[in-house]
Order: structure tokens, then C-alpha cells, then sequence
């Protein structure tokens, strides 16, 4: 007997309205069909294409299969009752046949082609969806023509005008900042903002963005970098990296202008500028230092900003002192002891997340930190461990736990912590119960679930390598922390492949053409394999090769003083490759940088050495 399919609520991905995109998703749900149907109209579809017959691709077969008959017309489109009843397997209500026409009537009931196309024709879903998006165009283009007005309105009547406003008499490089109709930088930089906000919209909706929008961005910003504020020139920052705009020059060009203003910086830009330096896998060493020591001297600014504490009383020495104290009417009896309570957390302008991220970020840069910064960072950190929730535990990234910033002492009280709280647990799966629920609280359960799953394996990565890397470290810890530890490792087979990239599935299609069998789904303890082939060589003593597909993520973008110098792996693909080897699987690595300089029958000839080998 079938599965009943699961029914899950209707509810907008973002806000309390419904968007474009959500009624395009909702609409496939509803128009979705039993698997037969769509072998049936897969099968139409190449006999489609096979006889490349235009008007035959609009008249789709009927659900049951039997041909149209001679002479009938035939339609595009379903009853979409019908499609939702046996989408839904529920039985379709019977309708009443219409009353047979005469044969005269039949005889005019088929006319010329344009008149039937016109009459069967549904209006498309693409429509409404061009409509919305109109109307969203219309609202940012009502509040920018707002700011332009005020703008004007202001120097029409004898306001000064900005400080970064062009004069008339500038050249025509200078004016490339002002807008079309000589509207003040103010005004274009509003408008700027207010389209990276468009691209980030939609880019949360699942909408691709074209490059040539995003250059066009970036070439209106930069004349006005120079005269940009602090908050400004972070959020350019963040914008266009969250957009996956690649502009080496853009980038540089902001962060060269920060360090002008970084006495303003507050502690959630500084972790920003920080993270944004791992987006873009930048190992720039000025700019690394110039965020750790300011990091540093804020968290010394704060220390120095507050009163000491008052000094405590001496406490009594024996029992008997305790219960004279106490008061003479008193019972006899020892005095309760409270509790032992965590250290009370120094100040700090840093949160407990926003020190995870700070360290996490350079660690995955592969900064080299200075003593004094090592020093306060883990004096602070020490103070927040016994304060880490579950999630804040699963956001310790493993370049952090492995590095110089989390020694063996923080180490140990950071698995001691993960073992308290029970971070790693798997995640709970959504059933979708409930045909209307809150939509405000859905949607934070979802986020909530997507924000996790990003970071939901790095527990199970911390484990492998403290249980392969340190055996000694992970034989010295508490009981109860082995047997935490232990059940991540025995969770971690559950774990399912997060998907292949590109690169991986090029070389697949290449080993495809030479007859050679993959898997690219394969794991290794928490980590996932690129593609794992079944070795060709009847004189070799392995049975299958790993394939380790190093992509553009696995390497940090290359400085100015690197000119000609083979890209530098990143620390997390180095602990990668050396915790897959600690599990005893030999990699084959291949490099994008090598591959997409081949042509297509160098690439067969490159597969079939190392096949060979």
C-alpha cells in the first residue's frame, strides 16, 4: 500500500507576506505528479525532441496514455482539481459528460491554429510573477526619487551641501560618482545600498544574480570609498561578499580605507571585518595583525574602565567560629556550604559568539598571532568556556579547538563543557505537522535548524581528531566526557554526504567516458570523500583510489607578494587531508588551478595516468 505523502504547512520563506517565489513553490506542490504521469510525459519529451516538432511540444499527452483521436483537438493543460485529487492519491469526483455535438457542429469545433491557441491558452504563473517584482521595483524607486527631493529641497533652500558633493567644474573621472541627473553622492550612495539589499533579497529566495549587475555596483562605489564613514564601508564589505561578487581590487580598495577610521570600529564591525577576511580567504597578514591587536586593546580599554572589587571579608576558620558568628540563640550545626559558582566573566566588549567567531575566523586564515594577543584572548576565553550553550559549543570551528588560541587546559574544559550541555546531538527532523501554524515561530524553528546545520559537524570533526591526532589527551579526560565523546563517534555513520561540487563531478563525468565506476557519496567518519573509483591496475595492491578535488575554497586567494608562487592550502583542508590519512585513506589530489588549464583530451589522458599508476 502506498505511503500517505507528507503535508507540510503553507507558510512564506521570510516575513508574514507571500512573495513571488512563494507562490511559485506553492504552485509546484499543488500541480506535482504521481510518479507514472511523469515517466509518461518524460517519455513524450524525447519523442519531442527526437522529431523536433514545435506545436507537438504544446499538446502534452493525457494522464491515461491513449492517443488523441483524429481530427480532436487536443489541450495543454489538466483540470488542476484533477491533478491535486491523484497528486494527493484521493479518488477524482466524477463530472458530468457534456452533450455529444452533431457532426456539422463537430466539423467547426476545430478552426485555424491561432484561433484554438488563443482559446486553450492559461495565463502562465510567470506573469504574476513579473507583476510582483514590478511592483517591488516600484517602492525602491518611490523612495529613492524621495531622497533625491529632499535632497534638492534642502539646497534650494541655502543648506549647505555635503562635504563629499562634487563641484561643477570637476572633470569628468570625478563626476562618475554623482548620479545621472546630478544627484549628490549622499543620494547615489542610498541608491547603491538600497540595490545591494535587493541582492541580497534575492539571493535568500533563491534567485541567481548576474555578474555584470553586481560590476556595475561595484564600479558606481568605487569613486566613493574615499569619502565613505566607518559603517559604510563595512556594510559595502559584507554586502558584496554575502553576494559572491569576485573583485580582488574592490576589496582591497575597502579594507585599505579602514584602517583610516579603525579608532571608531566597535567590537560586532571588528568580528565582521574579521569574518569577511575568511569569506574572502584573504591571508593578508597587515590587515590580520591590525584586527587581532585591536581586538586586543579593546578588551584591555574595558578591563582598565572598571572599578576592582571590593575586597572580601576573612572567612571563619573552623566550624565552631562559624556558629558563634552566626548568632548565640542559634541551632548548633555546621554552617551549608553554597555551591561552587563559575568565575564571574572579566569585561569584556566581546560576547561569548562574538569571541567564538573572532578566533574561529583567524584561525581559518592561518593568522600568526602575536604572544601578547594569544595571552588575552585565551585569558577571556577561559572565562566564557563555562558559559557556552549547546549551539555556541557547535560553533567552535576545528581549525579553533586545534590551534595555538585553544591550548590542552581550554581544551579540556571545552569537551568537558560539550559533554554538560550535549552539544552534537542529532538533528530533530520536522514532520510538518499542523496545517496552520504560527508562522513567526515556524519560521525561527527553520532558521534556527538551517543556522545548525551549518555548523552541526564540527563536534563530530573536534572528536576525530582529538581521538586520532592526541590519544593521550583523549585518554586523560573525565569518564563521563569519553563516553560523550564516544557516542558522537558512534553518531558520526549516521552523518549523510553533503553533496558534490563541481569540480568532483567533472572528474566523475571523465571517469565515466573510460568505463571507470565512482562513488560520490562515500564517507570517512564525519568527513565527506570527493570521489572514490575503483582502481584499474590489476598490479596494484589497493582496490580503490581517493580522489581529493581541491577547489578554489580550498585555497586562500593569492597576495600581491605571491606573484608566480603556487596558492597556499587552507588550515582547514590541511587538517583535512591529515585527518583522512589519520583514518588510513591514501588521497589523490588534483588541483583546480592544473585542471581547468586542460583541454578536454588532455584531461582523458591525465585521468588515465593516474588511474594507471
Amino acid at each position: 500500500m502506498p505511503s500517505k505523502p507528507a503535508v507540510g504547512p503553507i507558510v512564506p520563506q521570510s516575513g508574514e507576506l507571500f512573495t513571488a517565489s512563494d507562490i511559485d513553490s506553492i504552485m509546484d506542490k499543488l500541480t506535482s505528479r504521481p510518479a507514472k504521469d511523469s515517466q509518461l510525459q518524460g517519455s513524450h519529451a524525447e519523442s519531442v525532441n527526437r522529431g523536433g516538432n514545435a506545436h507537438a511540444e504544446k499538446n502534452v499527452r493525457a494522464p491515461t496514455g491513449a492517443p488523441a483521436a483524429p481530427g480532436q483537438c487536443t489541450q495543454n493543460f489538466g483540470d488542476i482539481s484533477e491533478e491535486f485529487f491523484r497528486a494527493h492519491r484521493m479518488e477524482v469526483p466524477a463530472k458530468a459528460e457534456p452533450q455529444k455535438e452533431t457532426s456539422k457542429q463537430g466539423a467547426h469545433s476545430c478552426q485555424s491554429k491561432e484561433i484554438i491557441e488563443k482559446e486553450i491558452d492559461v495565463p502562465s504563473r510567470k506573469a504574476l510573477k513579473q507583476q510582483i517584482d514590478a511592483i517591488d521595483s516600484w517602492l525602491e524607486d518611490d523612495f529613492t526619487a524621495r531622497e533625491q527631493l529632499s535632497e534638492r529641497k534642502k539646497q534650494a533652500a541655502g543648506i549647505q551641501p555635503s562635504l563629499y558633493s562634487v563641484p561643477p567644474s570637476a572633470p569628468e573621472s570625478e563626476n562618475l560618482a554623482a548620479g545621472k541627473d546630478g544627484t549628490s553622492p549622499a543620494g547615489v550612495e542610498a541608491e547603491i545600498f538600497a540595490k545591494l539589499e535587493d541582492v541580497k533579497k534575492r539571493k535568500y529566495t533563491g534567485q541567481r544574480v548576474s555578474p555584470p549587475h553586481l560590476k556595475t555596483i561595484a564600479t558606481q562605489v568605487k569613486p566613493l570609498l574615499p569619502g565613505m564613514t566607518l559603517d559604510s564601508l563595512i556594510r559595502a564589505l559584507r554586502l558584496f561578499t554575502s553576494a559572491r561578487h569576485e573583485d580582488h581590487d574592490l576589496y582591497l580598495r575597502i579594507l585599505g580605507e579602514i584602517p583610516v577610521q579603525i579608532r571608531g570600529v566597535t567590537p560586532e564591525q571588528l568580528v565582521t571585518c574579521v569574518r569577511v577576511l575568511w569569506r574572502l580567504r584573504l591571508h593578508e597578514e597587515t590587515y590580520l595583525e591590525l584586527f587581532s591587536m585591536e581586538a586586543m586593546n579593546m578588551i584591555r580599554a574595558k578591563r582598565r574602565s572598571t572599578p576592582r572589587a571590593p575586597r572580601r571579608p576573612l572567612a571563619p576558620r573552623n566550624v565552631e567560629a562559624a556558629t558563634t558568628a552566626a548568632g548565640a540563640g542559634g541551632a548548633a550545626g555546621p554552617v551549608p556550604v553554597p555551591p561552587p559558582m563559575p568565575p564571574p566573566e572579566a569585561p569584556s566588549p566581546f560576547n561569548a559568539t562574538q569571541l567564538i567567531h573572532l578566533g574561529s575566523s583567524l584561525s581559518q586564515v592561518g593568522a600568526k598571532h602575536p604572544t601578547r594577543f594569544l595571552e588575552v584572548y585565551q585569558e577571556q576565553l577561559a572565562l566564557a568556556i563555562p558559559r557556552f550553550t549547546s549551539d555556541e559549543c557547535e560553533l567552535v570551528y576545528p581549525t579553533l579547538a586545534t590551534s595555538q588560541l585553544m591550548h590542552d587546559p581550554l581544551r579540556r574544559a571545552f569537551l568537558e563543557r560539550c559533554a554538560q550541555v550535549g552539544a552534537g546531538k542529532p538533528q530533530e527532523e520536522n514532520d510538518g505537522q499542523g496545517a496552520a501554524p504560527d508562522i513567526a515561530q515556524y519560521q525561527r524553528e527553520a532558521q534556527h535548524r538551517k543556522r545548525r546545520e551549518k555548523h552541526f559537524r564540527n563536534i563530530y570533526i573536534i572528536e576525530a581528531s582529538v581521538r586520532k591526532e592526541s590519544f593521550s589527551f583523549f585518554s586523560s579526560l573525565p569518564a563521563e566526557v569519553r563516553s560523550h565523546l564516544d557516542k558522537i563517534h558512534s553518531d558520526a555513520s549516521k552523518l549523510k554526504h553533503q553533496g558534490q561540487s563541481t569540480f568532483a563531478t567533472q572528474i566523475a563525468a571523465v571517469l565515466d567516458q573510460l568505463g571507470v565506476s565512482c562513488d560520490l557519496s562515500r564517507m570517512a567518519g564525519p568527513l565527506d570523500l570527493h570521489v572514490v573509483a575503483k582502481a584499474t591496475n590489476p598490479r596494484a595492491e589497493i582496490g580503490e583510489i581517493f580522489y581529493e578535488c581541491s577547489d578554489v575554497d580550498a585555497f586562500y586567494c593569492a597576495r600581491q607578494d605571491d606573484k608566480g608562487a603556487p596558492p597556499q592550502l587552507t588550515s582547514f583542508a590541511r587538517l583535512r587531508h591529515r585527518l583522512l590519512q589519520r583514518l588510513g585513506i591514501q588521497l589523490t589530489h588534483i588541483s583546480i588551478f592544473e585542471w581547468k588549464n586542460m583541454s578536454e583530451a588532455q584531461r582523458i589522458n591525465y585521468m588515465v595516468k593516474l588511474q594507471s599508476l
